[in-house]
């Protein structure tokens, strides 16, 4: 295996010693979440998604093509309003209320 220069500063190495630390930072926090593995919201398998375009992701698996946030493919407010997460927390919250009587 060859020798790595980016073992600590992970995919900002490629800038080197150009434009300072915290940028560089910056940077890795976002490419790391954006390279990471997310759920599909069709076949809900845990997989790297895509990035086709500026907040267009695909999935390798089905084949999904769907809007997202521009660094990762789900953003906070789309969580918070995502139909296919409602049903999920509706779900366990009859659950947890069969349980509870």
């Amino acid at each position: 295996m060859p020798f790595s220069h980016t073992k600590i500063v992970g995919p900002a190495g490629r800038y080197g010693a150009r434009y300072g630390m915290g940028l560089r930072r910056k940077v890795t926090a976002i490419e790391v979440k954006q390279r990471g593995k997310h759920r599909c919201p069709s076949c809900r398998s845990l997989v790297r998604l895509e990035r086709i375009a500026f907040g267009i992701w695909r999935c390798p698996k089905c084949g999904f093509t769907f809007a997202g946030g521009a660094w990762t493919p789900q953003t906070i407010m789309g969580k918070a309003l995502a139909p296919e997460e409602l049903k999920e927390v509706e779900a366990q919250k009859a659950k947890w209320k069969e349980a509870v009587k």
